[in-house]
């Protein structure tokens, strides 16, 4: 009434018009009442067909549609999955989500609401080939192309607040093998790695196919990437610790040029795969030890917190009841008893979540299998490697760290440790990864 507007339910035989109605709002309650009881059932049944696995998305991503012989199921579809495949590879090869995008729109190739439209027969939009960044963004990040299904990513807060949270990763629900995949999951997960790493250029337009890459062996800072705007060539381009800052940082400057740099890792890329397909199945058998050791004792530390967590509940549980006890009997006042209980649950629920979350990764990991057949799978898809590129880089090599240079009979040395995708450090019988240097020659 204070903003003169009619009120009409038909059904109920209501019309603010002809004067109040004083059943309107006990019936406005049984009305909201029976909508939160529908929506509590509605979200049971999604619940639970979340939690059997099923897909609970409305549409698949883009690259799959419903399988017409069963609409629970996804199956491929070739032409948007070349386009996935296309968007994890420029990523691989160092591309950023804006300059994939430009990419596409270039090529004209159909941007997803474009290409929904055509395939559905809808209202084509006004722009067919201008890709955003955050429908590359949304791609590379879904998890869903590794042939897995992701359940319960956002959720809302009631049935009157419309907008869709986030919901964190230890709340969601990953059921692995479920479709075709059209990217290998350990191409996903490099593509997440590299997204972490943003490669910004220098004041002078430069970048290089290391940055991202490399790390402080002393202080485990990244290292930037500088240009010397004095030279026409790149011969004096390097890397520095982040933490040097001019000399008044935390830590040594550990200077590397990068064509240096570059000179040791091909080199070590080279003599390393060379190793791995000499020697395949001693060095199979030897990583596979490795992993299950380092498996092992990471398992072996997820049960001990876990198993803390749980007594650590069994403890609160007794602490609750020996203050409630101290209550009734008049030990304790009641605001004393209010503030303790509050605190002692807020804990329980914090420790419940967590010990949840320790046994969904410790069923997974036990689940988990050796990465080295990847690691073997790139050693033979790389048999020759005249040159190194930002895509040759970034599918071998997860990360370079990179040591203080040390003198030795008047020569500088810098030595580099190379961590590979999937398998970490590999030791081989070789003097690899350390390079010497003429002291009149910066590192």
């Amino acid at each position: 009434p204070a903003y003169d507007v009619r009120f009409i339910a038909i059904n109920d035989d209501v019309d603010s018009a002809k004067g109040e109605n004083d059943f309107a709002v006990f019936k406005n309650v049984f009305n909201d009442y029976y909508a939160k009881d529908t929506s509590k059932k509605i979200r049971a049944v999604v619940k639970m067909r979340g939690e059997a696995g099923e897909h609970i998305a409305s549409n698949p991503p883009y690259g799959y549609i419903k399988d017409p012989q069963d609409k629970k199921k996804w199956i491929v579809d070739e032409e948007a999955a070349k386009v996935v495949q296309r968007i994890f590879n420029l990523c691989i090869a160092g591309k950023g989500p804006m300059q994939i995008a430009k990419i596409l729109t270039a090529d004209r190739v159909l941007t997803v609401t474009a290409y929904h439209a055509k395939q559905k027969g809808w209202a084509m939009p006004e722009n067919l080939y201008r890709w955003d960044t955050n429908a590359v963004l949304r791609i590379l990040e879904r998890r869903e192309y590794t042939g897995c299904t992701v359940n319960f990513k956002t959720y809302t807060k009631s049935l009157k607040f419309k907008k869709r949270m986030e919901n964190p990763v230890e709340n969601q629900r990953v059921f692995e093998d479920t479709q075709p995949a059209i990217i290998e999951k350990g191409q996903w997960e490099r593509v997440q790695e590299l997204r972490k790493n943003k490669r910004r250029p220098t004041k002078t337009g430069r970048t290089s196919i290391f940055s991202g890459l490399l790390y402080c062996a002393d202080c485990g800072a990244k290292l930037y990437f500088c240009t010397c705007s004095t030279y026409k060539d790149d011969s004096q381009n390097h890397f520095v610790c982040s933490n040097y800052k001019s000399n008044t940082g935390s830590c040594k400057i550990h200077y590397i040029r990068e064509q240096v740099l570059y000179r040791i890792v091909l080199e070590t890329i080279r003599q390393t795969l060379s190793y791995v397909r000499m020697f395949r199945k001693d060095f199979k058998l030897e990583m596979l030890a490795q992993d299950e050791e380092s498996r092992k004792a990471e398992l072996a530390e997820k049960q001990k917190a876990l198993s803390g967590a749980k007594k650590r509940m069994e403890d609160l549980d007794r602490i609750i009841q020996h203050i409630y006890e101290d209550n009734v009997l008049g030990k304790l006042s009641d605001s004393r008893y209010l503030k303790l209980s509050r605190q002692y649950e807020k804990e329980q629920a914090e420790i419940e979540q967590l010990a949840a979350v320790l046994e969904r990764e410790i069923e997974t990991q036990a689940g988990q299998v050796s990465n080295v057949n990847e690691f073997l799978k790139l050693v033979d898809k790389y048999l020759d490697i005249p040159e190194l590129d930002a895509a040759i880089l970034n599918e071998l090599v997860s990360k370079i760290v990179v040591h203080s240079p040390v003198r030795e009979n008047g020569r500088k040395h810098v030595q580099i440790d190379l961590y590979f995708t999937y398998v970490g450090q590999i030791r081989i019988p070789l003097k690899i990864g350390r390079e010497s240097l003429n002291e009149s020659e910066p590192a």
